[in-house]
């Protein structure tokens, strides 16, 4: 599903959010590329702005780059929600280890893309609270069966 984001009233698609290259278009038509492979808007006075993807980690979720200006895409997260994510990746490397904060920042990411939702409905916001729960089950169960006996 595609985020989108107004800029200078120009609404940019990102796809592939995840990737290495995310995939940004208008109107469905990808971006024109330099010759670095970087995606080039051309603003209604001519002006070419370099179009840049990223991740947010004070918001948790993408984050689209048009030249100078800034825009978080989906919705932002209240600051209750960011602190405890950020409890969650702490306690999740400071008690798991490796393991313990790979499936926290996991967790943390699935359920923030989850609460970013334009169209989030009740049944997001139970499933975005039941995926660190998810994780915490799972790190419990693996650890205690490969526990030496």
């Amino acid at each position: 599903m595609p985020m989108t984001a107004q800029v200078d009233g120009v609404e940019l698609a990102v796809t592939r959010l995840w990737a290495r290259r995310p995939h940004v278009s208008v109107r469905g038509q990808e971006l024109p590329k330099d010759a670095q492979g970087r995606y080039e808007l051309r603003d209604r006075s001519g002006r070419v702005r370099r179009v840049e993807a990223s991740f947010d980690w004070r918001q948790f979720g993408p984050r689209l780059r048009v030249g100078d200006t800034d825009v978080l895409l989906g919705r932002p997260l209240p600051a209750w929600v960011r602190v405890g994510y950020l409890v969650l990746l702490v306690v999740g490397v400071g008690l798991g280890g490796a393991f313990g904060g790979l499936l926290a920042v996991a967790s943390a990411m699935g359920s923030a893309s989850l609460l970013r939702r334009t169209d989030r409905a009740g049944s997001h916001v139970l499933l975005a609270a039941l995926v660190p729960f998810a994780a915490v089950v799972l790190y419990v169960g693996l650890v205690t069966g490969l526990s030496p006996r």
